[in-house]
C-alpha cells in the first residue's frame, strides 16, 4: 500500500471523527514540501472545501513497507498540535503507545481507532513535548505486538523544527 493512500485515509479518518488536522497559518504551508525527512501535506476537505495541512513522516521497514505512519498538525480552534500515529493491525490495543519525542518525556497515548489500514493513535502535544522535539534528533514509538512483544520503531526528527514551524503562525 502506498504511503499516498494511507496519508489519505489518515486524513480521512481526520474528517470522520473532526480530529481534522487543520493548520493556524497566516502564509499557506507549501504542499508536498520536503524538512529533511518530514513533508507537508494539504488536501480540501470535501465537505467544507477547507484546506487541511499537516506534517507527515512514514517509515519503512527493510522490504520498503510502511510501517508506520506519524502526521502533526493543529486540530481547528486550538492551539495545541496533533499528533496522528496509524500502526499496522496487529498491534495489541489496551497497552497503546509509548511516544517519545526528542528530549521530551515519554507519554502513553491509547488507540482510538482501527481501520482498514491500521490502528490510530491521536495524542495533544503540549509545548513542552513540542520544544523536546525541536531539540531533539530521534524520537520513538513503542508498542506491543502479538505474543507481547514489544516493539520499538524510531523517529527521526531531522527537518521537524522547519516543518512544524511551517504550519504555525
Amino acid at each position: 500500500m502506498s504511503s499516498i493512500s494511507i496519508l489519505r485515509s489518515v486524513l480521512f479518518f481526520f474528517t470522520i471523527v473532526s480530529f481534522t488536522l487543520v493548520s493556524n497559518v497566516q502564509a499557506k504551508p507549501e504542499q508536498g514540501k520536503k524538512f529533511k525527512d518530514w513533508t507537508v501535506v494539504c488536501e480540501k476537505l470535501p465537505k467544507t472545501q477547507t484546506e487541511v495541512c499537516n506534517i507527515f513522516q512514514n517509515v519503512t521497514n527493510d522490504k520498503d513497507t510502511v510501517v508506520m505512519l506519524i502526521a502533526i498538525g493543529y486540530p481547528p480552534g486550538k492551539t495545541e498540535a496533533q499528533a496522528l500515529i496509524t500502526l499496522p493491525l496487529g498491534v495489541l490495543l489496551q497497552p497503546g503507545i509509548e511516544f517519545t519525542g526528542g528530549t521530551a518525556e515519554s507519554f502513553r497515548i491509547p488507540f482510538g481507532v482501527c481501520v482498514k489500514n491500521g490502528c490510530v493513535a491521536v495524542a495533544q502535544l503540549n509545548e513542552k513535548t513540542i520544544s523536546g522535539m525541536k531539540a531533539g534528533t530521534k524520537g520513538s514509538i513503542k508498542f506491543a505486538a502479538a505474543q507481547k512483544k514489544i516493539i520499538e520503531i524510531p523517529v527521526s526528527l531531522s527537518g521537524f523544527t522547519a516543518a512544524f514551524n511551517s504550519l504555525k503562525k
